[in-house]
């Protein structure tokens, strides 16, 4: 019984040896597969989430996504009321 256990266990990791080799370019190739297949919808979704994320961005970033063409609003209620604008819209813009 001795024997055939160990013909056993030796077939059991024969299998897993099997199932995991090459594993980690099988995973590669996987990544691959879903970064080819997604890409193609990078022409609309950076500018869609460009588009609907703009008013969250820092006067910095807004400027520098714009090739500098972006300007903040001078006369805004934060400007008047608050102190909350950033030094790039007191003193750069």
């Amino acid at each position: 019984p001795i024997g055939k256990v160990w013909a056993m266990t030796k077939a059991v990791y024969y299998k897993l040896w099997a199932t995991t080799a090459n594993w980690t370019q099988r995973k590669n190739y996987g990544w691959y597969q879903v970064w080819a297949r997604a890409m193609p919808w990078c022409w609309v979704t950076v500018p869609g989430a460009a588009w609907f994320s703009f008013g969250w961005w820092s006067d910095e970033w807004k400027k520098t996504a714009t090739l500098g063409i972006w300007e903040p609003p001078l006369v805004h209620w934060d400007s008047n009321m608050t102190n909350f604008r950033s030094d790039f819209v007191k003193y750069h813009a």
